[in-house]
């Protein structure tokens, strides 16, 4: 998982950019905050990923940062969660989506 020391008094945000393709609009920015666990961060964005409605074009992935804005990791669509790099055939996920 992730080398991170967590902590009881660790809190992590969730930051996704979810975009009006009709309109051609900037992205609006979604923010989760005062999450405790990755696992949190992955519960709380496929909530709201499902809350919205919205295909994987509009509603992007999530980013995690922690409370001083080191990006710990990325949420994909599917609710998977990633190490913060490019993408790359190799790579692995950190974990798979909570059940």
């Amino acid at each position: 998982m992730l080398n991170y020391p967590f902590t009881e008094r660790t809190r992590l945000r969730v930051r996704i950019e979810v975009r009006d393709v009709a309109h051609d609009d900037p992205a609006c920015v979604l923010s989760l905050r005062h999450l405790t666990t990755t696992e949190a961060c992955q519960r709380a964005y496929i909530a709201a990923r499902d809350e919205s409605g919205l295909g994987v074009s509009r509603f992007g992935s999530g980013e995690v940062f922690d409370e001083a804005g080191q990006h710990l990791a990325t949420i994909s669509y599917n609710g998977r969660l990633w190490p913060p790099l490019p993408w790359r055939s190799d790579l692995k996920p950190l974990a798979e989506a909570p059940a």
